[in-house]
């Protein structure tokens, strides 16, 4: 039986506005029911690579492939079936917005307009709230939460919404160590029950070693693929972060020390 790819590519190049290339002859595969962490120092295409996933930017060669469909041209199926959490989710901090209208947002979207939240929406949106331990700031506003717990509401939405495929992009970026912890622990729980399919940009691996499945190393082009430990190998590391990359081994873990992201880590 064959099974269609999550995401293929194949000579796939992505210019910028002023026509640099930001991604060029990418070619990989990545099997369905995965959690995979798309890595690189600053500027390797991670966030541009995503974005054309959802078909927010088209290619400039080659071919680019969600669940088989083809981002150029089934892009509006593509993003039904996709909970997409951006980079920067800038929201006014001087709307009286609540905690729950943000994650209720991940919901109603999708509907029709009238867009009313029926009670199995606010179902998913408290459970997605307590899955991220902040059930408790149901009726708070958000503009008053701190870095952390933004981030978190944020993954919440993601969590409530609909959609075979969350994509997200460095969503414990300004996330103190205890919402990342709360993030990772929500992201596992979540995928070990539903199976739903992961893709999270992170410039850095340490926080999610534990859960990650496939790691797919960018520089404008892919650099390594396959499980953790395959792709913390120090050669390649220089390659991608220069000569100054290092692997500690201690205690059964590796760590990756790069001048871009820090600590990254996986288990042998």
């Amino acid at each position: 039986m064959v099974t269609t790819p999550l995401i293929e590519a194949e000579n796939l190049a992505v210019k910028y506005p002023n026509g640099d290339l930001a991604l060029e002859d990418v070619t990989f595969s990545i099997d369905p029911s995965t959690f995979m962490a798309i890595i690189g120092p600053n500027g390797s295409g991670k966030t541009t690579l995503l974005k054309t996933m959802l078909g927010l930017i088209k290619p400039a060669e080659g071919s680019l492939r969600v669940m088989g469909l083809d981002t150029r041209k089934e892009y509006q199926k593509i993003r039904r079936m996709v909970r997409y959490l951006p980079q920067r989710d800038e929201i006014e901090a001087t709307v009286p917005v609540k905690v729950k209208d943000i994650v209720l947002m991940g919901r109603l979207l999708k509907k029709p307009p009238l867009r009313m939240a029926s009670r199995k929406d606010v179902d998913f949106a408290k459970d997605a709230l307590r899955r991220v331990d902040l059930l408790d700031l149901w009726d708070h506003p958000f503009p008053e939460l701190s870095g952390g717990q933004r981030q978190r509401v944020l993954v919440a939405r993601a969590l409530a919404a609909e959609g075979q495929i969350m994509m997200l992009d460095e969503p414990m970026s300004g996330a103190d160590h205890d919402s990342q912890v709360k993030i990772v622990e929500a992201l596992q729980e979540y995928y070990n029950e539903s199976q739903v399919n992961i893709i999270m940009v992170t410039h850095d691996l340490n926080p999610i070693h534990t859960v990650v499945k496939d790691v797919l190393m960018l520089n404008r082009r892919v650099m390594g693929i396959g499980h953790p430990c395959a792709v913390m190998d120090l050669e390649l590391l220089k390659q991608v972060y220069g000569p100054t990359a290092k692997i500690v081994e201690l205690a059964g873990h590796k760590y990756c020390i790069t001048g871009d992201s820090g600590f990254d880590r996986h288990d042998h």
